[in-house]
């Protein structure tokens, strides 16, 4: 019996700040993830990311792996990929 494995899109087009901060935790908590799924976060648009949003991904990469999932992250904003390189979060991540 073949896996009907989903791929679930979040669309970050904002800053992810401490305003903004719950958005991204809402979008992510509205998942109903299953093994094997894949979630894209297309970054396209977020100008920013705090501390707290770095860990809001590793937690949902922890998650997603956990259930055999893959996490991507798409069209980070030149600013936002220096501080994931930085963090050594571009390691981490599959960042397309």
């Amino acid at each position: 019996m073949a896996e009907n494995y989903k791929t679930h899109n979040i669309y970050a087009n904002y800053p992810v700040d401490a305003l903004h901060l719950r958005d991204l935790e809402g979008d992510i908590n509205r998942l109903e993830l299953n093994l094997g799924d894949i979630v894209v976060v297309d970054c396209t648009g977020m100008s920013y990311i705090c501390s707290s949003g770095l860990r809001v991904f590793l937690s949902l990469n922890k998650d997603i792996t956990a259930k055999g999932g893959k996490l991507i992250i798409r069209n980070l904003e030149p600013l936002v990929k220096g501080v994931f390189d930085m963090s050594g979060f571009s390691q981490i991540f599959n960042i397309e």
